[in-house]
Parts: structure tokens; sequence; C-alpha cells
């Protein structure tokens, strides 16, 4: 939906500077039946990019970008079985290019609750209802409504059980997860037993260049998910089953520790389309890790995409029929991360991805200093490796991307 951003922003942007104050939150009401308390988020950032040379892909040899986020976040509560999640984010950004007219990858959900401005001819300003969701327990089950993050994933960079808006595999920052427009019942089968029940609302995209969804929902790309977690002998096993756009899902997953020294996760699942046209497959990645006493951790991760491209013959043949889809490209891929606590203000990881059917790599570093108990500077170095993209024809996945510098200065109320 598209309409005089900039004046609520403007508005936001007063809220969050003026009235923040040292502490949890900015403001806080309580009584003996209930409370409200309102915080806040600001991030700053900036990027440059270094692109290949690709004129189809990027319009220039270097970018740079600044993006600035502000969060409003509202948690009320009644009594004991009642509350309410509202998460309003303001985003200013620099626009950039789409790729090839692939539509970027983001959380499907309606145009009605979003507000959006073009600055000038490379900048925009965004005003979106992130999560604004109500919770009731009663008895052994808690009912949600509204929009709210819903994942069922159990692995960390590959999640192939977490169908809406999922983080990519080299995302070092996951506080905030967008939300989808969704119902949810978890019921507690005793002590080791969960059964969760999620239906999300689908939409269709306004174009194939930008993250516009229409204000309705298109029912056909609605979802459905039943999935059964039970704890034995401290491992959890899931069940999942149910319809996610189009696609009859059937999966599980698996987590526990072997030897008490090595963490194991596992999840997958196949999709099998519902009508002619559409692609299916299994999905699946496992993983292992292992937490030092030094703080040094280490996780292995390996997935199998089976919606992708074998080779990259296969991946330009698509761009050329102009069939691309989302996400990862590739049939095959490895995940190798790294994360250790240099002081108790500096925080390192590093994340190596490799696309074993165009092999292709992406290095990633990140390093999180904190200023204060509500202040961090993170920096994140990205260095892309593969064949770089020609013309019209991607090259490979990774070999692609661009080298990217980012620095971002958060500060939370």
């Amino acid at each position: 939906m598209r309409s005089g951003a900039l004046s609520l922003p403007a508005v936001f942007l007063g809220v969050l500077f003026f009235l923040p104050a040292p502490g949890q939150a900015f403001t806080e009401w309580q009584s003996e039946d209930g409370s409200v308390s309102l915080r806040g988020f600001t991030g700053l950032g900036a990027s440059y990019n270094r692109n290949p040379e690709a004129t189809a892909l990027y319009d220039s040899r270097e970018d740079l970008f600044w993006d600035l986020d502000q969060r409003l976040l509202v948690a009320a509560k009644y009594r004991e079985n009642a509350r309410f999640d509202l998460n309003v984010l303001q985003n200013i950004r620099a626009t950039p290019s789409p790729v090839l007219g692939v539509r970027p990858a983001g959380a499907e959900r309606s145009g009605l609750l979003s507000w959006q401005e073009h600055a000038s001819g490379n900048s925009e300003a965004n005003l979106s209802v992130d999560t604004a969701a109500f919770h009731y327990v009663q008895g052994n089950t808690e009912w949600s409504l509204g929009r709210q993050p819903v994942n069922l994933a159990t692995t960390t960079y590959f999640s192939p059980n977490d169908f809406f808006a999922p983080f990519a595999a080299q995302t070092f920052y996951r506080v905030y997860k967008p939300g989808v427009d969704s119902g949810r019942a978890e019921v507690r089968l005793g002590n080791l037993a969960q059964l969760s029940l999620v239906g999300v609302l689908g939409y269709s995209p306004e174009s194939t260049v930008d993250t516009d969804w229409r204000n309705r929902p298109d029912w056909s790309r609605n979802s459905l998910l039943a999935r059964l977690a039970i704890n034995r002998n401290d491992w959890e096993w899931g069940l999942l089953g149910g319809t996610v756009r189009e696609h009859r899902i059937t999966g599980g997953s698996v987590q526990g520790e072997l030897f008490d020294w090595l963490g194991v996760r596992a999840e997958g699942h196949y999709a099998a389309p519902e009508q002619d046209g559409l692609s299916g497959g299994a999905e699946v990645s496992v993983g292992i890790e292992h937490r030092f006493a030094n703080s040094l951790e280490l996780r292995l991760e390996q997935f199998r995409h089976g919606q992708g491209y074998s080779t990259s013959e296969g991946l330009n043949q698509a761009i050329a029929a102009g069939s691309l889809r989302e996400g990862y490209t590739g049939r095959r891929y490895t995940a190798l991360g790294a994360s250790y606590e240099f002081s108790p203000l500096l925080t390192g990881q590093a994340l190596l991805l490799a696309n074993w059917s165009d092999h292709s790599q992406l290095l990633s570093l990140n390093g999180v200093y904190s200023l204060s108990n509500e202040a961090e500077l993170a920096v994140t170095l990205s260095l892309p490796r593969g064949a770089h993209a020609e013309n019209d024809s991607l090259g490979s996945e990774f070999g692609s991307a661009p080298a990217t510098l980012a620095c971002v200065f958060r500060i939370y109320y």
C-alpha cells in the first residue's frame, strides 16, 4: 500500500529519539491486573559493495548503501493468560536495483499494514507493522492470532522447515524475525510432548520487481501445518505435515546430544506439488555442533536442496525462461561456522558457504563490540568466490554476488 508515509516515520522518529531513557523499557505501566511496556530499537548502517563486471546485474562496479531501522515494541499483559505484542518498523534506506527481474525474498503478508514512499530516485521510506498478535492461554493450550513470526526449524544455517521468511545462512543478526498473518495453537500433551497447529494466509505479489504484496489473501497460497514434538531420552523428535503454498508437505526433525559432547540437529521435508507446472522435491539439512570451554563454538551443516539446479547451465536456462525461483539456486550446500568470544565485549563469527553445484563459495566474517548495556557496533565482511556473471548469465550463485563491507550501530531503549 503506497501513501504519504514520510509524515508517519517522522512521528515515529520523534517518539524514539525524545522518549528513550536507560533501562529495560523507556516507559512502563503496571497494575494489579496487567502491565504495558514500551521499548525501542535503532539501527544505523552503511555498506560498500564491489560488484562483478556484469551490466545485466549491476549498474556500476561500486555501490554505497545506507539504512536506518527504527522499531517501537509494545508488550501488554492482562493477568496471567492474555498478552498482546506489537512491533512497528520504520525503515529509510537506499534502494538497490533488482537483479535479473527476480523478486527479492521477504515476508509474504498483506500490504494493508505497510506504507511506502520514494523520497528520491534512489531511496525510500517504509513504515510497517512487523508484529501485531494477541495470545491467550487456556488450560494446556496457547492460542495466538495476528501478525507474528512463525518458525518450525531445528537447524541453524539451512532451515528447510522454516517456510515463512527464513533467515539466509549468512545472516548473523537474528533478533527480529518478520511476522506473517497467521493463527497458531500450541497444545501441551503432557511434560514431554507438544502439538503445534499453524495456519498462515498467503498473498500474491504486486509485481516482480519490488517487495509489495497485495492487500487481500490469495487463497491458493494459504498454508496449514501440524507439528508433533516428542522428547524421549533427552532427544526431541518431530513430525511435520500439511500444505504450504500449493505443496503437500511431509517431514520431520530430530535434535539432541551424543556422548554429552556433540550436538546433532536434522530436519527436512518432501514437497509434493498439488497441480501441474509446479516443482517439488526433498529438502534435508543435517548439522553437528560443539561449544568448547574457551567459548569457541563450531558448527557444520550439510544441505540438500531438492528444488535447486544441479548445474550452472540449468540455472541459466531458468533465467532465460523467466522461471528462476527465490532462495538458494544449487542442489548441494555445506556451511562451516565458528563463533568465539575474544573478550566480554567483543565476539567474532565466521561462516564459509559452499555451493557444490556451481563450485562457488562465500566467506562471511562478523564482529560485534559492546559499547554499553544498550548499544553495540557490528562490522561484517563478505567475500565471494566463483564464476562471475556475464551478460545475462548468472555464472555462479556466490560468484555473482558483490564483495561487501558493512557497519551497523545499534542501540536499544
